[in-house]
């Protein structure tokens, strides 16, 4: 239980800095509901699980070439680019429009959008390695398969919470926005993605 509860808090921490994907959850929670804004969010939560149990264990078969991580990291950061470039050119944002129901093809493409997010971070091995190697130095619990596992669960299932805490967060301030603030945040949104992609790019091409 200790490895749970210490993937847990670890990973709720971890996601509070400001990200790609922390930007898109407020953004889609306030143009499109809460269902894909969490979508998103477990998408992201997901590859957390994944990365984080092939670093605490080892596991080799997900290792991939140099060629093709870069592959996969460029698409995700060019596809972070034009989301932030579409947020750029909204137009005037009708809130009556704000908030459609989101049908399945909506969930799975939010989740979709939230591996991609995730996945596109260079620097994301990096962190991941520093956190696991804090983990096992506050040798807290022993390091056997099921506890790497345990933690593992916990970290993602501590990401999700936080992007829950954000939603609501988001929510309860949400009455105060009009259509013009919708319109400004998206833009300012936009901004921000267009930077975090220019980011990953330096980091990748360094």
């Amino acid at each position: 239980m200790s490895a749970f509860v210490c993937g847990l808090l670890i990973g709720f921490i971890m996601c509070i800095p400001v990200g790609p994907i922390n930007v898109w959850v407020v953004n889609t929670f306030i143009r499109k509901g809460a269902g894909q804004a969490l979508a998103i969010a477990a998408g992201g939560s997901l590859m957390d699980l994944i990365y984080f149990l092939v670093i605490m264990t080892g596991l080799s078969f997900f290792n991939f070439n140099d060629e093709y991580t870069l592959y996969m990291k460029s698409v995700g950061i060019l596809i972070i680019l034009l989301l932030g470039i579409k947020e750029i050119f909204t137009k005037n944002i009708d809130l009556i429009e704000v908030k459609k129901s989101s049908s399945k093809r909506d969930l799975v493409g939010a989740f979709v959008i939230g591996v991609v997010l995730y996945t596109s971070n260079p620097t994301l091995i990096i962190t991941m390695t520093g956190v696991g190697a804090f983990i096992k130095s506050l040798t807290l619990f022993p390091l056997s398969t099921i506890n790497n596992v345990l933690v593992s669960f916990g970290l993602s299932i501590g990401t999700f919470l936080w992007f829950l805490f954000l939603t609501k967060v988001v929510g309860r301030y949400e009455g105060y926005l009009t259509g013009q603030k919708l319109t400004i945040f998206s833009k300012i949104s936009g901004y921000l993605m267009v930077g975090i992609a220019i980011f990953m790019g330096s980091k990748l091409m360094l």
